[in-house]
């Protein structure tokens, strides 16, 4: 996969490497959805901050999780065609996937100073998806981001490699509703903590591939 440049009348070809981060939109009704069952959860008390890197006081397993395969499954599905474009032989043994499962299902409930430093999952592929983002850390991560040598409150960053010159080895997002992420499980990231008297959510699974014997 190459994108071709023109800068200054000069023709360059960049090829891109490194893993394969989708970025896709959930639909209104599965992110009413998450957040309806979210609330079942907490009020069960499930709580998932024992297993989770995150600094956050309130984390929370979904108890049951089979009506969220369903709704998924287009978003693995197409992570699987377009990692088998992107990488030739990217599955085990050449072998694409024939079945996934989920290895974790929860939701956070991140407030003012609370944060994820850097850390990895386990399983194959992750994904958070973004359930209610108040518009307070986009203004304030647009006012004060200029005061710090980082992207500012509220961004979440994948890092990848090693920082060097000439390369690019992170790349950051302000989060948005509806707005997921799906990569590798061993992908870093981390969530920078925003200091606004407000509750950002977003829920987050790790998911586990299952291959036919060849």
């Amino acid at each position: 996969m190459q994108r071709l440049v023109r800068f200054n009348n000069i023709k360059y070809k960049f090829p891109y490497w490194g893993p394969l981060l989708m970025e896709v939109e959930m639909k209104d009704e599965v992110i009413s959805l998450l957040l309806k069952k979210g609330k079942e959860n907490q009020k069960k008390h499930l709580d998932a901050r024992k297993k989770l890197a995150a600094i956050i006081n309130k984390a929370y397993y979904y108890e049951k999780v089979e009506w969220f395969y369903p709704l998924f499954d287009p978003f693995v599905n197409a992570y699987i065609e377009a990692v088998s474009d992107y990488k030739e032989g990217a599955f085990k043994n050449q072998n694409t996937p024939t079945e996934w499962e989920l290895d974790g299902l929860w939701i956070n409930y991140q407030k003012a100073n609370e944060y994820n430093p850097p850390h990895s999952h386990l399983g194959d592929l992750s994904f958070v998806i973004y359930v209610q983002v108040p518009e307070e850390i986009v203004k304030e991560n647009e006012k004060t981001n200029h005061e710090h040598n980082n992207q500012g409150p509220g961004m979440i960053c994948f890092e990848f490699g090693h920082e060097m010159q000439f390369a690019v080895s992170a790349t950051t997002m302000m989060p948005k509703v509806g707005r997921a992420f799906i990569f590798p499980a061993w992908l870093k990231h981390h969530v920078f903590a925003f200091k606004s008297d407000v509750e950002r959510i977003s829920v987050s699974g790790n998911i586990i591939f299952k291959y036919d014997k060849i």
